[in-house]
């Protein structure tokens, strides 16, 4: 294959990272491999500093492109980031994580050989201190599982974050990319969207390194979390009515449990009194009147949960 063919658009959404994008961009600088690169930096409308760190440290750079816009959240930027890709892939990564210096190589060579798998995705692993880490250690040849029509796993639990996959230009533009109704958590929609078509690849090897302390990550909200994952599914639903109706009722039995469980826990509520808990229970039964306004009902709980928290916290600024 000619390396043309292979070559990777590195797609990286930036907002507020400047503590962590020097060791990023020396992380991507290092990829070993034989393919074409590109490089496409979107700035999320940084205040902190970012966008000038991007500019200097990827000064000399070939085939660089560098983006501000304002802030829209990670899904429009990640999207932009899709439309400005020249090359057949693209390798995405977060502006908090690390890669070891054979990922790239590693995904492309499972990907670029299998014409049913849309992206290839590797495990990863957290990290405190980075100097304790291996990141220039060979990897070799991994071995690859295939994971045929993963749209069930893919609601059921996240199967990697953005720094652990490389996917098929074409095919990410295909579904529309990132799900922009939902602005953050974007590769959960997207990785729906791509399941739904295609099947994946997991290679067993370890190809991303997350810093298992960082203050301006969203994820470390659960709450917030579990309600941008369950909006997804539910406008998953809404744009996909052709889902099967056993996968329609999977995901609302799941969705009403989580729901139940986050209540429960956050509330120390007994069960048998909670709306929440019946309507778990009612999940195991056909839903009527549609899958998707089910688990916007679901997904109530933590918008709820949600402003309690935040009425917590400006009373006791007040007091």
């Amino acid at each position: 294959m000619a390396a043309m063919e292979t070559g990777v658009s590195f797609v990286v959404p930036v907002y507020n990272k400047a503590d962590w994008l020097p060791a990023v961009l020396d992380r991507i600088a290092a990829q070993r491999g034989n393919f074409d690169r590109q490089y496409v930096f979107v700035d999320d409308g940084s205040t902190d500093g970012s966008l000038d760190i991007l500019r200097d440290k990827t000064a000399g750079w070939d085939n660089l492109v560098i983006e501000s816009q304002t802030n829209a959240g990670s899904a429009a930027a990640t999207n932009r980031g899709i439309a400005l890709a020249t090359m057949p892939y693209i390798k995405f990564v977060d502006a908090d994580d690390l890669l070891h210096a054979d990922a790239t190589r590693v995904l492309l060579d499972a990907l670029a050989g299998d014409e049913k798998a849309c992206l290839a995705f590797g495990g990863v692993q957290t990290f405190s201190d980075a100097a304790t880490l291996d990141l220039e250690g060979e990897i070799g040849t991994p071995s690859v599982r295939r994971l045929a029509r993963p749209l069930r796993q893919a609601i059921s639990r996240s199967l990697f974050n953005p720094t652990q996959f490389l996917a098929r230009t074409d095919c990410l533009r295909a579904v529309g990319g990132c799900d922009e109704r939902v602005v953050f958590s974007q590769e959960y929609a997207l990785t729906m969207r791509l399941a739904r078509q295609w099947d994946f690849l997991a290679l067993d090897a370890t190809v991303a390194f997350l810093p298992q302390e960082v203050g301006s990550r969203l994820s470390n909200n659960q709450g917030r979390q579990l309600q941008r994952v369950t909006r997804a599914v539910q406008y998953f639903l809404e744009d996909y009515p052709d889902t099967p109706w056993s996968l329609r009722q999977y995901i609302a039995r799941r969705m009403a449990y989580r729901a139940w469980k986050y209540h429960r826990r956050a509330n120390k509520a007994f069960w048998p009194t909670s709306p929440v808990f019946w309507r778990q229970a009612r999940a195991w039964l056909p839903i009527l009147g549609g899958h998707a306004a089910f688990i916007e009902r679901c997904g109530r709980v933590f918008e709820t949960a949600d402003r309690r928290a935040v009425r917590g916290t400006e009373e006791k600024v007040l007091g």
